[in-house]
């Protein structure tokens, strides 16, 4: 079998070597010279690719890279231009500002609502009804109780100390007390039976006999409340909601702006207490039936505040206590929580979050 090249070369030093020690000195270190260039030979071409694909790589790395900037040359004057060192200590980081919402209109729902929407029955009510008292009680067959209001009031109606306003005891199961907010949003086994209070207009069937009652004992003191805003189905609310932010975003807004926005004006979905079947919105003409404070100022909006509790239902975000709801005052939003319970909570002047609190 024939010798390799390297074989050929460490035989010819080895008898080179072994003549004398002068020639020894010589060989050794060409000896250990030709081994290593041999193996090093032998390594690089058994891994020929690897080598290849790295020397590649660098070449690539450095023709598209560089650690520093070329000179600029202009070819009029030949004069070199060195980009100078960006000065860096006089950067920031801009800061997170708060969406600016002073001097932006909220959208109404009649806004964001198209024609086919008031012509729909699938939501359970349109937009566009709004029955006044004597409507609703003109076209209800529900007996209302003749003695609907005979807790004591004092002379201008309203609740008073000497009111029973004894609490039930407290169950958290119960429908009537169910804490629906934006940290509590509606259980998914809660279930009820919807009432017609008139024409699409519904609510909890259960609280029906208590809203006619307040809204026949309105009527008998001149006091002419309308019901523009009772039930609405996740469906409704959802596509209430999306929509305002859409039209929010056509004006050039960010969708977080617009989603805040939005917010103010509308339950976030899954978190109304219109889903409930548990409140309703009440207006007057003297507000052109729109829901906001003013509402507040009327002989209709202080009736409703006086005495409103006497038949279940209670202010849910008052004035001074928008940090604990989590909403701005809405003079016109009512919620049925039981008659005591909204005596007790009237006359402690507690909302149903501290209420729960306490519990």
């Amino acid at each position: 079998m024939e010798k390799t090249t390297e074989e050929k070369a460490r035989a010819k030093l080895l008898k080179f070597g072994r003549k004398n020690k002068w020639n020894r000195a010589v060989a050794v270190p060409l000896l250990f010279f030709v081994m290593s260039f041999f193996h090093i030979r032998n390594y690089c071409h058994n891994n020929g690719k690897r080598f290849a694909v790295m020397l590649g790589t660098f070449f690539l790395f450095a023709v598209y890279s560089s650690f520093s900037f070329p000179a600029f040359i202009t070819e009029d004057t030949g004069t070199d231009y060195e980009l100078k060192n960006t000065d860096t200590q006089n950067i920031s980081l801009a800061e997170e500002k708060e969406p600016d919402m002073a001097g932006l209109e909220l959208l109404e729902d009649e806004d964001v609502l198209e024609q086919s929407d008031y012509n729909s029955t699938s939501h359970g009510y349109a937009l566009v009804d709004k029955y006044d008292a004597s409507d609703i009680l003109q076209a209800s067959e529900a007996i209302v109780s003749e003695n609907a209001d005979a807790e004591k009031t004092g002379e201008d109606g309203s609740v008073t100390e000497d009111d029973n306003a004894e609490q039930e005891e407290f169950r958290s199961d119960d429908w009537r007390l169910v804490l629906i907010n934006k940290q509590n949003s509606i259980p998914d086994d809660y279930a009820f039976q919807l009432g017609t209070i008139k024409g699409k207009m519904q609510c909890d069937k259960r609280i029906l006999e208590d809203l006619l009652a307040m809204l026949e004992a309105a009527e008998e003191d001149g006091v002419n409340l309308t019901i523009c805003s009772p039930y609405r189905d996740l469906e409704y609310q959802q596509m209430l909601f999306n929509r305002k932010i859409e039209r929010y975003m056509k004006r050039g807004m960010s969708y977080m702006e617009a989603y805040q926005l939005s917010s103010q004006a509308v339950t976030v979905p899954g978190a109304s207490e219109h889903q409930t079947g548990l409140a309703l919105d009440v207006s007057c003409q003297a507000v052109d039936y729109q829901l906001d404070e003013r509402f507040g100022e009327t002989r209709e909006g202080r009736w409703l505040k006086r005495c409103a509790p006497l038949y279940g239902f209670i202010l849910r975000y008052p004035k001074g206590k928008e940090h604990i709801t989590g909403y701005g005052w809405e003079p016109w939003h009512i919620r049925y929580v039981t008659r005591s319970l909204a005596l007790y909570l009237t006359l402690t002047g507690l909302t149903l979050e501290e209420y729960y609190e306490q519990k």
